[in-house]
C-alpha cells in the first residue's frame, strides 16, 4: 500500500458526488420506517448518483431511468465503456434529469467514469467466498471487495497481480476505495486512470504533485483548462503509471466536484459511504457522505437508523439540496437511507408472491435497489423475473437489509444457482425474539421462527446467553410440520 502523508485524509474536504465521477464528475425525526426510497424518492430535476441496480433503461438509486432519448453527446463515458450498451451493474453513474413518485424519471445527461484503471500491485487479502471480503491494490491504491461489489470477472477470487482492471467505487475515510464495480480492461482501453485528491509539496517553482502518496510527473500541456494545481484539488488524470515509482500523466483535469457546482439548489440523491460519524442528534446533526458535509434537521425523514449507525464504511442514501454553507458546498439531508447489507439467507426458493419471495421462513422482499446476479445468463443464474416455476428448483442466496420491525429481509443481492441442495438453509441476522419456555425455546431472525432442540449445537455460546439485538448465523432445516428446527447456532462479531 502506498504511504499516505499524513495530511491526506485532512484535505479531502469536498467529495461532492463520488470519486466515480471524475471527469465529468431507532429513527429520530421524521422517521419513516422502511422502504421509502424505494417508492421512487423525491421528485423534481436534478442530479442523482449511485451504482446501477438494473437495466431497461437504467436503474439508479431505486429510479427507472428512461434513457431512449438520449442522443450521442448525452452519454458521457470513458475508455472501454463509450456508450450506454457497455454499463454494468454496480458501475457508479451521474444522471442527470426528471423523476416522479412513481419511481420512474427521464434522463437528460448520463455520466461513467472509472474510479480507478490501471494494473493489480497485491492481493493482500484473496477473495473468501464464505466470508464475501477481499482486497487488493490497484497501482499501489487499496480496494476493498465485498459482497455487494459487483463483477463481470469469472470470479473474484481469480484475480491476480498486474491484472489490468477497471474500478468503480467510492473512497472510504481509511484512504481505502470500496468496489461497487470491478472488471476487466481489454487491450483498447489500457490508457490508466487515478482519481482523488491532489498534495502539493515543494516551493513555487519547484512544485511535487501526489495523490494518496503516488507521485505525478505533469508535463506542460497535459492540465485542462481551469484545473489549478492546488493542494487539495479534486483531480482525474489518465496516463501511465510507472510501477510505483509515479504515475506519468497525459492529460489531468477537474475532478468529481466539478459538476455538482452547478447543482445549487437542485434536487440531489447521492448513494456513497459515510466518511465522518454522526455527531449530534437528527433533529440538528451533521455528518460527512463521500467526505461531502451533510446536515440534519427536525424535518429530515431517516429510515430505520439510529444517530450510532451512521458510522465510517456504511453505506447510505441521501436525498436533499446542495447548500452554501460559509463557502463549503454542504448537503442538506431531506431524506437519509441505510443502503448496505446487514443479513442474508440461503437455501431452496420455497415460495413467491409477486416480487415476495421465500427463503426457508424469511420474507424476501425485491425492490428497484436489488440486484439479481447473472440474469442476462441464459444458462444459469437469475432470470429477470424469478417466477412460481423456479420454487424447488433454484437455490437463492441473498444479501439485504434486515427490516426488524416488519420482519422481512429487503433484498440487495439475489444470486441464484441451479444446483439445489436440500439439506438446509442458513442465515445471518439479528435475534428478533427469543422464547425460552421448556420444551418450546426457539428464536425468531429475518422473520423466521427456528426451534431450538436437544440436537442443536452451539458454537462458543450457550441459548440461555443469547439476547434480542445479538447477532447470529444459524444453520437450520424444515422439521417436516411446517416449522424449522436449528442444527448450529453461532453467535457473529457485530460489524458496528
Amino acid at each position: 500500500m502506498i504511504a499516505r502523508p499524513a495530511s491526506r485524509l485532512a484535505t479531502i474536504g469536498l467529495l461532492s458526488a463520488t470519486l466515480s465521477l471524475a471527469a465529468c464528475g431507532g429513527a429520530g425525526g421524521g422517521a419513516s420506517g422502511g422502504g421509502g426510497l424505494a417508492e421512487g424518492g423525491i421528485r423534481g430535476t436534478g442530479s442523482s448518483v449511485g451504482p446501477v441496480s438494473g437495466f431497461g433503461s437504467v436503474f439508479v438509486n431505486g429510479i427507472r431511468f428512461i434513457t431512449e432519448n438520449l442522443g450521442i453527446d448525452d452519454f458521457e463515458g470513458e475508455a472501454g465503456v463509450p456508450v450506454e450498451a457497455d454499463l454494468e451493474k454496480g458501475m457508479i453513474l451521474q444522471i442527470r434529469g426528471e423523476w416522479q413518485d412513481d419511481g420512474e424519471g427521464q434522463a437528460e445527461l448520463v455520466r461513467y467514469d472509472d474510479t480507478l484503471r490501471g494494473p493489480v500491485t497485491s492481493v493482500t487479502q484473496p477473495w473468501d467466498d464464505v466470508a464475501r471480503q477481499g482486497r487488493i491494490e490497484v497501482m499501489g491504491f487499496e480496494v476493498t471487495l465485498d459482497r455487494l461489489t459487483q463483477t463481470t470477472l469469472a470470479d473474484l477470487a481469480t484475480i491476480t497481480v498486474d491484472q489490468p482492471l477497471r474500478v468503480s467505487g467510492w473512497l472510504q475515510a481509511d484512504g481505502s476505495f470500496r468496489a461497487s464495480f470491478i472488471g476487466p480492461v481489454t487491450s483498447a482501453d489500457r490508457a490508466q486512470e487515478i482519481e482523488g485528491y491532489l498534495s502539493v509539496t515543494g516551493e513555487e517553482g519547484n512544485e511535487r504533485y501526489f495523490v494518496d502518496g503516488l507521485e505525478l510527473q505533469i508535463p506542460s500541456g497535459a492540465v485542462c483548462d481551469e484545473l489549478e494545481l492546488a493542494d487539495g484539488t479534486p483531480v482525474d488524470a489518465e496516463g501511465e503509471y510507472s510501477g510505483g515509482a509515479a504515475f506519468i500523466v497525459s492529460e489531468i483535469c477537474n475532478g468529481p466536484t466539478a459538476f455538482l457546482d452547478e447543482s445549487l439548489d437542485e434536487d440531489v440523491q447521492i448513494a456513497g459511504v459515510v466518511t465522518e460519524a454522526f455527531d449530534g442528534e437528527f433533529a440538528d446533526g451533521r455528518f460527512s457522505l463521500n467526505g461531502t458535509p451533510v446536515t440534519t434537521d427536525g424535518n429530515t425523514e431517516v429510515d430505520d437508523l439510529a444517530p450510532s449507525d451512521i458510522n465510517p464504511g456504511v453505506l447510505l442514501q441521501v436525498e436533499g439540496r446542495y447548500i452554501n454553507e460559509d463557502g463549503v458546498l454542504t448537503l442538506e439531508a431531506e431524506e437519509i437511507e441505510y443502503r448496505d447489507a446487514d443479513a442474508e439467507v440461503e437455501g431452496t426458493l420455497d415460495g413467491v408472491d409477486g416480487d415476495v419471495l421465500w427463503v426457508g421462513g424469511v420474507e424476501i422482499r425485491q425492490t428497484p435497489f436489488t440486484i439479481r446476479e447473472d440474469d442476462d445468463d441464459d444458462d444459469e443464474g437469475c432470470p429477470e423475473v424469478i417466477g412460481s416455476e423456479l420454487i424447488g428448483r433454484v437455490a437463492l442466496e441473498v444479501a439485504g437489509i434486515q427490516r426488524s420491525d416488519a420482519g422481512y429481509l429487503e433484498a440487495l443481492e439475489i444470486e441464484c444457482e441451479s444446483d439445489v441442495d436440500d439439506t438446509g438453509y442458513q442465515l445471518e441476522g439479528r435475534i428478533e425474539a427469543l422464547n425460552r419456555d421448556a420444551g418450546s425455546e426457539s428464536l425468531t431472525v429475518l422473520g423466521a421462527v427456528i426451534r431450538v432442540g436437544g440436537d442443536t449445537g452451539f458454537d462458543d455460546v450457550e441459548f440461555a446467553d443469547l439476547s434480542e439485538g445479538d447477532r447470529v448465523e444459524v444453520d437450520y432445516v424444515a422439521d417436516g410440520s411446517g416449522g424449522y428446527i436449528a442444527e448450529e447456532i453461532e453467535l457473529e462479531e457485530d460489524d458496528d
